[in-house]
């Protein structure tokens, strides 16, 4: 007990240390700030909740003391809250009967974080608005404010279509980016534990990724009410529509993974399609699509059996 104690404050102090990277402003810094979560995973996926919470709270103090408030505060909405609900949800087992359980889908895991990110939205439209609740106005000063800072050499005008283009969508982008991050984080801490034999769930199956029931309902809510709903709700619920869409588009990566590796080029075959990912919004909402109507195609099990 005393060694994982000791592990645990080791975890979260370099976990604050890796996270105050980020403002050294520099690229080693921000790798560093990027893989912040790394420790604190390690130690909740090798040692469970317990530990991780201890790796969390020394983490935030030591946030606390050395470098802000504000950087302590960030850090525990946006890596020790979700560590903790990762760890939960991939180390509990689920109880069918009296006598015998199952581990719980990674997809539970991956969907829970989608709405604790449509948590973060609506919180954010609430306490960081001033009572408005237009949350779309307060992302265009700020951004507007960056870019200016940012990118003195762009004209106005530039500035302006740039900001424009990106803040329909910001909120998503950023939940997107912050969720990949965290699973980044996840799947390397998981393979790292597997590696020396310390983890305590085997190896997870990401390619049989599937999403709960209930975020199809989700999506299909906050995509029903955007549709017929106009100014700060149509931004607030066409972004949370966009989150919860996340999923899909994570068992849609799987199902073209899935079908590239039964063709005699694999490899080339994803590097064109990751290529087209990367510059078209068209294959992201193609990608998307496929993964929500594979509950029903079955792509992935067609393909395999065959």
């Amino acid at each position: 007990m005393q060694k994982e104690f000791l592990v645990s404050v080791a975890g979260g102090l370099l976990s604050a240390i890796m996270t105050s990277a980020i403002l050294l402003n520099s690229g080693v810094g921000i790798i560093l700030g990027y893989f912040g979560l790394l420790p604190i995973m390690l130690v909740g996926f090798s040692s469970g909740i317990r530990y991780l919470t201890i790796a969390s709270c020394f983490c935030v103090v030591s946030l606390i003391l050395f470098s802000s408030q504000a950087q302590a505060t960030l850090h525990f909405f946006s890596i020790v809250i979700p560590s903790i609900l990762i760890c939960y949800l991939v180390l509990n087992r689920q109880y069918i009967n009296d006598k015998s359980s199952r581990w719980r889908e990674i997809g539970e895991a991956v969907s829970a974080m989608t709405i604790l990110a449509i948590i973060y939205l609506l919180a954010g439209a609430i306490f960081l608005t001033d009572g408005s609740y237009n949350l779309e106005s307060q992302i265009r000063g700020m951004l507007n404010k960056i870019f200016s800072e940012r990118m003195q050499i762009a004209s106005a005008l530039d500035r302006k279509l740039l900001i424009n283009t990106i803040i329909p969508y910001f909120p998503a982008l950023i939940a997107s980016s912050w969720l990949i991050m965290i699973l980044i984080n996840a799947v390397i801490a998981q393979s790292i534990l597997i590696k020396i034999d310390k983890n305590i769930r085997p190896r997870l199956k990401y390619s049989l990724l599937l999403a709960p029931q209930w975020v199809y309902w989700v999506f299909t809510i906050f995509g029903v009410i955007s549709l017929f709903a106009s100014g700060k709700i149509e931004f607030i619920t066409q972004n949370a529509c966009l989150i919860s869409a996340i999923p899909f588009f994570l068992i849609g990566l799987t199902v073209f993974n899935h079908l590239a590796r039964r063709t005699r080029a694999p490899r080339t075959v994803l590097f064109i399609f990751y290529i087209f990912l990367s510059i078209s919004s068209w294959a992201i909402a193609i990608c998307t699509i496929i993964g929500f109507f594979e509950e029903w195609l079955r792509l992935r099990e067609k393909y395999t059996l065959a």
